[in-house]
């Protein structure tokens, strides 16, 4: 039998079957992940498997990947890709100040690894939630005056800091990580 009649028998049966069964061809389309998705499996999972999974995270100019799944930036303006200067500052440790070794932001959230940036509010705004390629689904909650200074970028590009409880871990992430990266503000 050739293609074409066997296309128009499947369309026949499809056809009686719609006839006496409920059907929709939409049924059997296999939905696109959305960023919405892409964030709900964020938050859903624990911090260990989070900190793997955002190895895999690569932000473009147009979009997002995760293992291999493409997000793409629509024309609803769901989300910003910056390019910026990423730092590190902890509560543990020398060379921190006393807000930060009281785990307290400026906008009063309790500062927490793996959750919490210092940005300047005129770029980022606070409580927006940004994804960073080896970090994850963070949210913006803390600044300081380098930060706004963009001292790490010698005024080029915005600084994100982003906040470790020790020191040690801080300094492994800055020494084995892109120090100039994308990442994606979602509205």
């Amino acid at each position: 039998m050739n293609k074409t009649k066997i296309h128009k028998i499947v369309l026949l049966i499809v056809a009686l079957m719609g006839s006496t069964l409920p059907f929709s061809i939409t049924s059997y389309c296999i939905a696109k992940p959305t960023l919405k998705d892409f964030k709900a499996e964020l938050k859903s999972l624990t911090p260990k498997e989070e900190a793997k999974i955002a190895k895999t995270i690569v932000v473009q100019q147009d979009g997002i990947k995760m293992r291999g799944t493409f997000i793409p930036k629509t024309g609803s303006a769901d989300l910003k890709i910056l390019t910026v200067r990423l730092t590190v500052y902890w509560a543990r440790g020398g060379g921190t100040d006393s807000d930060s070794r009281r785990l307290r932001s400026s906008t009063g959230y309790t500062l927490k690894q793996g959750e919490s940036i210092a940005v300047d509010p005129r770029i980022i705004p606070y409580e927006k939630e940004v994804i960073i390629p080896n970090v994850g689904l963070v949210k913006a909650v803390d600044t300081g005056s380098a930060v706004k200074a963009r001292t790490a970028s010698s005024g080029k590009l915005p600084v994100v800091d982003v906040f470790f409880v020790n020191k040690k871990d801080a300094e492994n992430f800055a020494n084995n990580n892109p120090k100039i990266v994308k990442i994606a503000v979602l509205n």
